[in-house]
Formats: C-alpha cells, sequence, structure tokens
C-alpha cells in the first residue's frame, strides 16, 4: 500500500510530521509512527470522554436540584 501525504493529513497529521512520515524508507517506520499517533489520538479520545462524563455529571446534579 502506497501512502500518499493527503492520506496522513486527511487522519489529522500535521503537515510537517506527514512531511516527515513521507521521508521514512521502510514500512516498518511508516506502522511505528502510524502507531504513535493513533495512541494520542486515543488519548484525546479519553481526555475527552472523561470530560463529557464529568458534564453528564453536572447535568444530572442541576436536573436533581431542579426536582
Amino acid at each position: 500500500m502506497t501512502i500518499d501525504i493527503q492520506s496522513l493529513l486527511g487522519i489529522g497529521m500535521k503537515p510537517d510530521e506527514a512531511k516527515t512520515v513521507m521521508q521514512y524508507r521502510s514500512s516498518e517506520d511508516v506502522v511505528r509512527r502510524l502507531r504513535v499517533f493513533r495512541s494520542h489520538i486515543l488519548e484525546d479520545i479519553h481526555v475527552r470522554q472523561q470530560a463529557l462524563d464529568k458534564i453528564d455529571y453536572m447535568i444530572s446534579r442541576l436536573k436533581k436540584e431542579v426536582t
């Protein structure tokens, strides 16, 4: 499979990161970098999920105070 810079930008990589990945010679290096990028996305999802949980908790508490 050939990965192009537009695909990397499409998944949210910054242009400088994508250019660096495009310079890698081996597929193993590309896969390693994609896995690191994936873990960063997953961590961001986790942080945002925690924020959503806190918001839901606040909403729940406020609704109980009103009733």
